[in-house]
């Protein structure tokens, strides 16, 4: 592994970890007991507060998305009690492994303290204090995050038990135009040449991986593998749908779909799942919104979404998640489109495509990436 460079990116608005893609696609994890081993002591403090840089990320989107989920549901109709006391049964199932109730301010202020109690061994050089830390902190982010998941799955199944799943749809367009607006409509080659956009677009697809701990041992490692024409990124399992589906192998429960939890995945064919019944509502917004809302706005997909579907006797279908990024978007094979219930055209950018102005998103998350 390379020594890490952390540097400052005007068009994200924030640090980004630089490197190789190949290198990209080892976790933090591993190249901060990497730093120690080798006494590179800084880069290690460096690489444990870029790991809450990272991570902020998601626990302010998650934030975003556990409130529209909410909102949306009491739109729906369901009343504030009612709603309470489906929001207070999804919480009894989301205890602590030690049996303590999730409490996501506290284990992220939890989270902070170790990451300060990491970098404050590594600048007394104490290596297996310093390891000792890395692997507490990042234990509780990946029960924290995990955690965060789950809530958001609870609710989404709540939306599919009171308005059927044709209210998915409506669902996301609530949850997902904030995200598309602050993190996608970079990638729109009427607004960036698509060289610098692909650039952006791989950095904040592993990034992503890696604070969701995707890989095995839940630790943000990722295949990244180029071809002439494309990128493939494979999560095995992906730290967030793919758990859902597979279930947890670290804390050894099951997928969301049994008992205790019981949630639904899509048995109806639309758009957001491949017109295939198994998908997760979870993994069902990477397609909305990595294929979907690009391709009616910009003409094309920013990444081509093969998501592990859940299908109970076939646990084969439950493996390895999938991401393809062209690097000429313009080529992304027709029938990318048609499993969307799109038709590729000649037109491609927002100006030839004549689509309207995204609302603001109304949000506050880090940076634009």
């Amino acid at each position: 592994m390379s020594e890490t460079v952390i540097r400052y990116v005007p068009a994200l608005g924030r640090r980004v970890r630089e490197g190789t893609w190949q290198d990209q696609g080892i976790s933090g994890y591993w190249k901060m007991q990497e730093a120690i081993r080798d006494g590179r002591w800084d880069e290690a403090a460096q690489l444990g507060n870029y790991f809450v840089d990272e991570t902020l990320v998601c626990f302010q989107l998650y934030r975003q998305w556990v409130a529209d989920l909410l909102a949306f549901l009491r739109q729906r109709g369901v009343e504030p009690d009612d709603l309470a006391q489906v929001d207070s049964g999804i919480m009894t199932k989301l205890v602590r492994p030690d049996g303590r109730p999730f409490d996501r301010n506290l284990m992220w202020n939890e989270f902070r303290e170790g990451v300060e109690s990491f970098v404050a061994h590594c600048h007394r050089e104490q290596a297996d204090e310093a390891l000792q830390s890395l692997d507490a902190f990042v234990e509780t982010w990946r029960q924290l995050h995990d955690r965060d998941v789950d809530h958001t799955y609870g609710l989404m199944h709540e939306v599919i038990e009171r308005a059927g799943e044709g209210a998915i749809g409506e669902m996301y367009d609530v949850l997902l135009i904030p995200l598309f607006t602050w993190r996608y409509e970079k990638f729109d080659i009427d607004k960036h040449p698509w060289e610098e956009a692909l650039r952006l677009l791989m950095q904040v697809c592993i990034e992503a991986a890696r604070s969701h701990l995707f890989g095995p041992g839940r630790r943000g490692d990722m295949e990244v593998l180029e071809y002439d024409d494309r990128y493939v990124l494979r999560f095995d399992p992906c730290g967030s749908g793919g758990r859902t589906v597979r279930g947890d192998e670290i804390e050894g429960t099951p997928p969301r779909m049994e008992a205790p939890y019981n949630w639904r995945v899509s048995k109806e064919p639309h758009s957001w799942n491949h017109f295939q019944e198994g998908v997760c509502l979870y993994c069902s917004h990477c397609i909305t919104l990595m294929e979907e809302m690009p391709i009616d706005r910009f003409g094309y997909p920013v990444r081509v979404v093969d998501p592990p579907r859940y299908v109970p006797g076939q646990p084969e279908l439950a493996q390895k998640c999938q991401y393809t990024m062209y690097k000429d978007p313009t080529k992304v094979p027709a029938e990318v489109y048609e499993r969307v219930g799109r038709i590729k055209g000649e037109l491609f950018g927002s100006v030839a495509n004549d689509a309207p102005e995204l609302p603001d998103a109304g949000i506050n998350l880090p940076g634009s990436g």
